[in-house]
């Protein structure tokens, strides 16, 4: 048997409620007749349905109590008034009740309404419980997952948030994704945002811009689903920028490989030298290990220019750069190649030996 609450300040109307309630077979589990009570009694009793007067005395008026129980107790509200006038009706239909009847009533008609009202919120609650179970999965999933509706994005769970260096989803939500791409990608995520055909979409690679516009390279694997009963993309975004770095620095020491002479030279962002080979050792051929020392204390043995090496760093194109090392004996002409960590800044120089020029005695 169903439970309802009566909120009606008019003693002869709630009795007629009470007798129309008891013939269609609800039980009532109690009579209130203003809005602060009726909150009250439904965080104690728990109604299935509450019928609510608009019109009640004290602090909250019937409209006020229906949101306040919504809100804290889940029980769909159907109002029952004499007024209809526009802005009353406006209020109830923001308020999401659950139905609007209109003073005086018949038993059948409140008998349909409750009805009807019962299984729209069943179907309501558990469509949000639902929802609520698919935002919890999402939140504690092992990847970085981002909601898109139209381009705006509409959820990040709490990886997609440390990917895009914010602790604040409202930092994010409401904005438009392709913000925070780069914009040599923006027309790879657009062809996939506007691909209302493709079943399945095949991963793609885009680069991005955290919250504070920092690069990050991320592997993207998208897939349609619905949020909030609207169509929308799910992306899955995996930060590759390490792995690309290491493929890009893979690519660079093969073609180094294919083109150099052997000797080899690898030099940090502090100019300390980090590795070399033992073909470079022969033309500098110090009685130490060269590792950790800065190049320019290495004079005695090889000279490099300062500004050479420098403008090395600070080049804009990622082409290799001619650079000259001179040594006790020889002039060795070079290729130097600058390779970048993860988030694209210089972290290395290769230098590796074109050509060796003996000095003339």
């Amino acid at each position: 048997m169903r439970k309802v609450l009566v909120v009606e300040d008019d003693r002869f109307i709630s009795a007629i409620f009470s007798l129309f309630l008891k013939d269609l077979g609800f039980e009532i589990i109690g009579r209130c007749k203003d809005g602060v009570a009726a909150l009250e009694e439904c965080k104690s009793n728990k109604p299935d349905i509450v019928l609510m007067d608009i019109h009640l005395e004290g602090e909250l008026d019937g409209i006020e109590a229906a949101e306040h129980i919504q809100r804290e107790c889940e029980v769909p509200v159907i109002f029952v008034s004499s007024d209809t006038s526009h802005d009353v009706v406006e209020r109830a239909v923001f308020s999401n009740s659950y139905g609007y009847l209109v003073k005086p009533i018949t038993k059948k008609e409140l008998g349909i309404t409750m009805e009807l009202a019962y299984y729209k919120h069943k179907v309501d609650v558990d469509q949000k419980r639902r929802e609520q179970s698919f935002r919890n999965y999402i939140s504690k999933a092992p990847i970085a997952i981002t909601i898109v509706q139209n381009g705006i994005i509409r959820y990040l769970n709490h990886l997609a948030l440390d990917l895009f260096k914010t602790h604040y989803m409202e930092d994010m939500v409401g904005t438009s994704l392709v913000d925070f791409v780069d914009d040599g990608f923006v027309n790879i995520l657009e062809s996939v945002l506007d691909d209302d055909v493709s079943e399945e979409i095949v991963p793609f690679h885009l680069q991005i811009k955290t919250f504070h516009q920092k690069p990050l390279k991320v592997m993207v694997h998208a897939s349609r689903i619905l949020f909030n009963q609207q169509p929308a993309f799910q992306f899955g975004l995996v930060e590759i920028s390490d792995y690309m770095a290491s493929v890009d620095e893979l690519r660079i020491w093969r073609e180094a490989a294919l083109t150099g002479a052997g000797p080899v030279l690898l030099i940090n962002q502090l100019f300390e030298i980090v590795d070399y080979n033992p073909g470079f050792r022969e033309f500098v051929n110090p009685a130490f290990d060269m590792r950790g020392h800065s190049v320019f204390t290495m004079r005695p043995w090889m000279n490099i220019d300062r500004g050479a090496l420098a403008n090395v760093f600070n080049q804009a194109s990622r082409e290799p750069v001619k650079l000259t090392i001179e040594t006790t004996t020889h002039w060795l002409n070079c290729l130097s190649y600058v390779l970048n960590n993860g988030q694209d800044e210089a972290e290395k120089i290769l230098v590796v030996l074109q050509e060796a020029l003996p000095k003339e005695p």
